[in-house]
């Protein structure tokens, strides 16, 4: 499995936001992230529909998110960017492998009880992270970079 470009770009999008004194428009995150500013707008608007920012529509309107970063989850981003199904169905393709002696569909089930615990576990690690948690490791790393440099000088 490999994660697109936008679940990474989705979580810049909501730091921006939620690091912003007021509400932020697409052209000003297009612009801060240096990618396009098209390709921005459809993922604020899998952003908004799934509930995690609104957008205000006015002259000093933009994107603000709706949770608190306490309450915003890599999952919550991820379902939002790569969707809610299963990482993996099953194609029945067990049955042209084994025997037909063999039961294949307790083996299939095995296999997709591996397939799923997995994909359970990734989920539940997402779910640890919040936008809270990579706020407060950025401001810790900061700090201790300035402290690094003053010791330097």
């Amino acid at each position: 499995m490999k994660i697109r470009h936008s679940f990474e770009q989705a979580i810049c999008i909501l730091l921006l936001i939620a690091s912003s004194d007021g509400p932020l428009k697409s052209h000003q995150l297009s612009e801060i992230l240096k990618v396009s500013d098209s390709y921005l707008k459809k993922i604020t608007r899998q952003l908004v529909v799934s509930g995690l920012i609104t957008s205000k529509a006015s002259k000093r309107g933009g994107f603000v998110l709706n949770r608190e970063t306490k309450d915003i989850s890599f999952l919550d981003i991820f379902d939002a960017i790569e969707g809610k199904e299963n990482f993996i169905e099953t194609t029945h393709l067990m049955d042209k492998v084994f025997d037909s002696s063999i039961k294949v569909a307790e083996t299939e089930n095995v296999f997709m009880e591996y397939l799923n615990n997995a994909e359970e576990q990734y989920r539940s690690k997402l779910k640890e992270i919040t936008l809270e948690r990579i706020i407060k490791v950025a401001h810790k790393v900061e700090k201790e970079t300035v402290h690094v440099d003053s010791v330097l000088k």
